[in-house]
């Protein structure tokens, strides 16, 4: 990721929509997880630290991330226990059968082989541990947002259950979310692509909103949250699953 879009996430992440309300998401999904008490969880890719919030709720976190940028964006939130490193070679940094949770959120999407990290997190899991994955959804909404972020591929459900199962989990819950306002975001993504001018350096999608904007936002991905607990949503801008090691 651009060393300036790390900035941008520290910035945002405590106020704007996308990161607030995705957290609400991400706890609800947390929730459904019969974790034990002082659970090892592991987050990776874990950016500038603010899922790590929720994430702390479960038990002991520890971060990964291949920028020292991020560590230290993680360290001024409190969040000490940040190793600098790649996914690569996770295997050699944690024990086998050592943690409960592996978290992923919006990283699978940046690697070349996701099922080589997907084998690589299972063996790192306890018997019974978890892989909570969230990765964008849908090809066609590929945009400068994804380039800016360097991504390789964007997923549908469908793709991320059967990787996931070919590589020995069980899934356990999934679906899309990010569902009520994404008919907003694609035509945002289509009418950007169509005059986009080029060369020009590749940005985020992050949009100032009024406050009473922002806060409406937040408030429908809250319900998304409360509704994703007794189903799973069609469609969306993001997809979310849990697997569980057998």
């Amino acid at each position: 990721m651009n060393e300036a879009e790390y900035q941008k996430m520290y910035d945002f992440e405590k106020f704007y929509w996308w990161h607030v309300g995705r957290q609400k998401i991400i706890k609800t999904f947390l929730s459904l997880l019969k974790l034990p008490a002082n659970s090892k969880i592991l987050d990776i890719g874990c950016g500038t630290g603010g899922n790590m919030e929720v994430l702390k709720e479960f038990g002991s976190v520890q971060g990964l991330d291949n920028s020292v940028q991020a560590k230290n964006f993680c360290a001024k939130q409190g969040f000490n226990n940040v190793i600098v490193g790649d996914i690569s070679d996770m295997k050699k940094m944690f024990p086998e059968q050592s943690l409960d949770l592996v978290t992923a959120f919006d990283v699978l999407e940046h690697l070349e082989d996701d099922r080589t990290a997907m084998r690589d997190v299972k063996s790192i899991l306890k018997q019974g541990g978890y892989f909570l994955i969230t990765v964008p959804a849908y090809q066609f909404l590929w945009s400068e947002h994804d380039e800016a972020l360097h991504h390789k591929r964007r997923y549908d459900y469908k793709q991320l259950k059967e990787r996931l199962q070919e590589s020995g989990y069980q899934i356990i819950k999934g679906g899309y979310v990010i569902t009520f306002i994404a008919p907003i975001i694609i035509a945002f993504r289509g009418i950007k692509n169509i005059f986009k001018s080029k060369p020009k350096e590749s940005k985020t999608d992050y949009i100032i909103l009024p406050g009473f904007a922002n806060k409406m936002l937040i408030w429908s991905l809250e319900l998304e949250a409360f509704l994703s607990r007794y189903c799973n949503l069609p469609f969306g801008i993001s997809v979310i699953c849990i697997a569980k090691k057998p």
